[in-house]
């Protein structure tokens, strides 16, 4: 199974960056567009697993939510990563102390499990596109295209297997954690 752990999205955050995505897709010649269904914010990307290493996963998100709060975060910039003359095109998470804690409690459970700490940094962000040919520079669209300070309630981490049928990237949720409501 190829795994990661993120958070899931309510619908009305989902059509928002749908919404969103519009605007962005409108200043591109091509590229490979998140489908709204697999909006989400990625906590920890884990990859190829075997089913006995789901259970060793399920426990590190358990140890690393116990007695966590259920928080709020906002929805911040766009940015993106450049790979030549394509790009991953994201909007970020502006910063925020409990999201923060969450994925350094979560890196310190996997790693006590036997996973290796991620060493690149986290930049929490979202992805809208992939492999993205732009028509004009990123700075313009940059200014054009305006991100709302949307809230974003989160009340749970979720493990999600990703997987393709009929050449559709989907991501399935495999386990759920809920936080603890204040």
């Amino acid at each position: 199974m190829r795994v990661f752990i993120g958070i899931e999205f309510p619908r009305e955050v989902k059509e928002y960056l749908e919404q969103l995505q519009q605007d962005i897709k409108i200043k591109c010649k091509s590229g490979n567009f998140t489908r709204k269904e697999n909006f989400h914010l990625t906590l920890r990307f884990i990859g190829e697993a075997e089913a006995g290493l789901i259970n060793e996963l399920k426990r590190g998100i358990d140890d690393a939510v116990l007695q966590f709060e259920c928080f709020n975060m906002e929805l911040g910039r766009l940015g993106q990563f450049a790979r030549g003359n394509k790009h991953i095109i994201w909007v970020g998470i502006k910063p925020n102390k409990n999201l923060n804690a969450l994925h350094s409690r979560l890196e310190a459970s996997l790693e006590a499990i036997g996973f290796p700490k991620d060493q690149k940094g986290y930049t929490p962000h979202v992805t809208l596109a992939r492999e993205a040919v732009l028509k004009e520079d990123l700075n313009n669209i940059l200014q054009l295209v305006k991100v709302s300070n949307m809230t974003i309630p989160i009340h749970k981490i979720t493990l999600f297997e990703s997987t393709r049928a009929n050449g559709v990237l989907t991501y399935r949720p495999v386990y759920a954690k809920e936080l603890h409501n204040q």
